[in-house]
C-alpha cells in the first residue's frame, strides 16, 4: 500500500497520526509536499488536514470536517462527537488513576509512558488504588474487565481498552509498558476547551464524586 494510501485510510476512519503511535506516516506528514497531496485527497471528501502543536512542526495531524452542508458529514460529526462524549470521562478517572498509581507528576501527555509494573505494585499495595480499578469497569468502554480474575487482568484490559481506542499504544511487542499518543493530546485540547468556555476546573490529580451514571459520559 502506498504511503498516500495507508494516510488516508487511517485519517478517514479516524486515527490521530503522531510519531508515537505511526512514526512513518507522521514522518511522511511533516514533508509540506507529502502533506499538501494529502489535502488535496481530503479536500473532495469534505475533509481537511488538521494538526495539534506547532504548525511548523506538528506533532499530530488527524482528518476535520470542512464544513456541514451534506447531511452525511454532520451524522458523522454527531457521532464522533457521542463517542468523545461518552470516552472522556472514563479517560479521566483513568488519568487520576495514572496520577497516583502510575506514580506520575503529569496529565499523561503524548510520549509519556505507563509503567505496567509500577501501576500494578502501587494497586496491589493501595486499597485505595485498587478500588479506583476495579471503579472503571463501572464505565462502558472499560466494561471488559469485569471479566478480569485479579487486579493484573483488570489492568491489562483496561489499558488494552485504551489502545484499541487508541488513546495509547504498546512500547514495543515484547513490552509490558505503553506510550500515550497524539489522541491524548486532543483529549486535553478538547477538555481546555470545555473548562475555557465552561469555567470548569480540570486538575485531574482531585478526585470529584460520582453523581449520576457512569455511562452517560459528560453532557456534551
Amino acid at each position: 500500500m502506498s504511503p498516500l494510501r495507508d494516510v488516508l485510510n487511517k485519517l478517514l476512519s479516524g486515527c490521530f497520526i503522531c510519531q508515537y503511535a505511526y512514526p512513518e506516516l507522521h514522518r511522511q506528514l511533516r514533508n509540506a509536499e507529502f502533506a499538501e497531496g494529502v489535502e488535496n485527497a481530503l479536500a473532495p471528501l469534505g475533509r481537511k488536514l488538521a494538526t495539534l502543536g506547532e504548525p511548523e512542526a506538528p506533532d499530530t495531524f488527524f482528518a476535520r470536517f470542512i464544513d456541514f452542508s451534506e447531511p452525511v458529514d454532520r451524522d458523522a460529526a454527531t457521532a464522533q462527537l457521542v463517542e468523545l462524549r461518552d470516552q472522556i470521562r472514563p479517560c479521566l478517572d483513568f488519568i487520576r488513576l495514572i496520577n497516583r498509581a502510575g506514580r506520575s507528576e503529569t496529565c499523561l501527555a503524548p510520549g509519556d509512558t505507563i509503567s505496567f509494573a509500577d501501576m500494578l505494585d502501587s494497586i496491589e499495595n493501595h486499597p485505595t488504588y485498587r478500588t479506583q480499578l476495579w471503579d472503571l469497569s463501572g464505565y462502558d468502554f472499560f466494561s471488559k474487565s469485569k471479566s478480569g480474575k485479579d487486579n493484573n487482568d483488570r489492568l491489562k484490559l483496561v489499558l488494552r481498552a485504551l489502545a484499541d481506542a487508541g488513546y495509547i499504544v504498546k512500547r514495543s511487542s515484547e513490552s509490558a509498558n505503553y506510550v500515550a499518543t497524539g489522541k491524548m493530546g486532543y483529549v486535553h485540547t478538547i477538555l481546555a476547551w470545555i473548562a475555557e468556555y465552561n469555567s470548569l476546573s480540570l486538575d485531574v490529580g482531585k478526585s470529584e464524586s460520582h453523581d449520576g451514571e457512569h455511562q452517560g459520559g459528560l453532557n456534551l
